[in-house]
């Protein structure tokens, strides 16, 4: 749950200040997020306000602090009940898989009325307002993290592809999934790949052939979504999980992180390549032992 910019009919606490109806008020989530193996933990979570009367608010039950863990990935959501004293919360590892997202508000656990406070912003001095309950006083959007995924795995972008068979198609077909790209082939092609894929001589090959223009198909078209507007980054995670595994083979590669700035610019064609083990070029080596290996093996039988 992120609250961003959004805009309420009443003044409202943001840890962000340029975005808080409160002058000299400061609100702030903290908590220390680690893996035992078993659960995601999040540490000593609870909240830092130096507002009285919103702590007094807090304290007499008018007021609830909602720490909200979401996790698209597995459909998990829940809210857990945080003060500003301390509290380990433990969340099952299985729960949650890819990107989480933890935030935390202060919200209305009862009908409120004539809200006021001597630190509102100049635009709201003097005046009170009614507060319904379950609205958020005030906002952390928190962070987001990435939980639960094997790191031999998810460090090969390889492992994005799924190749199917198509008995109604006579080319190869890509299409972009959730949580994997998807490369479809006829009934015979799919046969044939399927006797050689497991050949380690062919990787490279068939990554060439297959998977190498299917990523540069997809990522040329997140790309334009990009320059277009039409998503972000944070979008494009949520959308498309598999672009969390190209993220991490960019950042393994290159020993950067993939920012929404170069994204927008990087080479589609290269960085397809450079991602898949330089699969064309290496392509061409394998081609080319195999090809002198059958010659030399040809040659002996003929003396």
């Amino acid at each position: 749950m992120q609250i961003g910019n959004k805009l309420f009919p009443y003044p409202t606490l943001n840890n962000v200040g340029l975005r808080s109806c409160f002058k000299e008020t400061t609100y702030s989530f903290k908590c220390s997020d680690y893996s035992d193996g078993k659960n995601y933990i999040l540490g000593d979570a609870h909240i830092e306000l130096n507002n009285h009367n919103i702590i007094k608010m807090i304290e007499d039950g008018m007021l609830g602090i909602g720490l909200i863990v979401e996790c698209s990935a597995t459909v998990y959501r829940k809210m857990f009940e945080i003060g500003i004293e301390p509290r380990t919360i433990c969340i099952p590892i299985g729960d949650l898989r890819d990107k989480v997202v933890i935030s935390c508000y202060v919200y209305a656990k009862r009908d409120i009325n004539n809200f006021s406070d001597k630190d509102f912003l100049e635009e709201y001095d003097g005046y009170t307002f009614n507060i319904e309950k379950n609205d958020i006083i005030a906002i952390d959007d928190g962070f987001s993290t990435i939980i639960d995924y094997d790191e031999n795995i998810d460090k090969k972008v390889s492992s994005i592809f799924q190749v199917i068979r198509d008995k109604s198609t006579d080319a190869m077909g890509i299409e972009m999934k959730t949580k994997k790209i998807i490369i479809t082939l006829p009934d015979q092609e799919f046969n044939n790949y399927n006797s050689l894929r497991t050949t380690d001589n062919y990787q490279n090959i068939i990554f060439s052939m297959m998977a190498i223009p299917a990523l540069q198909n997809c990522l040329k078209e997140l790309q334009d979504k990009i320059n277009y507007g039409e998503s972000d980054m944070d979008s494009l995670e949520m959308d498309y999980q598999w672009f969390i595994s190209v993220k991490n083979a960019y950042k393994k590669q290159f020993d950067v992180e993939l920012s929404e700035d170069t994204f927008k610019q990087i080479d589609i064609v290269k960085i397809s390549q450079k991602l898949l083990n330089d699969g064309n070029l290496n392509a061409i080596k394998d081609l080319f032992e195999i090809a002198t290996k059958k010659n030399l093996i040809g040659g002996e039988d003929d003396e």
